[in-house]
């Protein structure tokens, strides 16, 4: 139960950094559409799309945080091993892993706001690769 809380936890503090630069980066990109954001604007609005991103973040964060918390406890019964500042340096390794390779798409199709994607893949590194193990032990 203790590693469904933590991860959570850590899913709720990662979905507050999402809604500050999820609306900047929307903004910036629809500022000047490309064509298929364009398209998209044509039948959504910036701003129902900017809440919807900013009422959809909590709850999917939180579960994803969860789920990567399962994920840790399921990581430290296999692997156990502390190292760089981590309890488990298989698990803050996975994470870094998944991190970049999920960020990367994502930086060459936002080319705009690739700040913005690096922001927030250093912050998911950095809250469920090294604050969830905390939190969890």
């Amino acid at each position: 139960m203790t590693y469904l809380i933590a991860g959570a936890t850590s899913g709720l503090l990662m979905a507050s950094v999402f809604v500050t630069a999820g609306p900047i980066m929307l903004f910036a990109l629809a500022k000047d559409p490309s064509p298929f954001f364009r398209s998209l604007l044509d039948k959504v609005s910036p701003m129902a799309l900017m809440m919807s991103l900013v009422v959809l973040a909590f709850p999917t964060w939180a579960v994803v945080g969860a789920a990567i918390g399962l994920v840790y406890r399921a990581s430290i019964t296999e692997t156990p091993g502390g190292g760089m500042g981590s309890p488990n340096l298989a698990y803050t390794l996975a994470i870094v892993a998944v991190g970049v390779v999920g960020a990367a798409p994502i930086a060459l199709l936002l080319r705009r706001v690739v700040v913005g994607v690096a922001v927030l893949t250093v912050t998911f590194i950095g809250v469920f690769g090294w604050l969830l193990p905390l939190f969890a032990t």
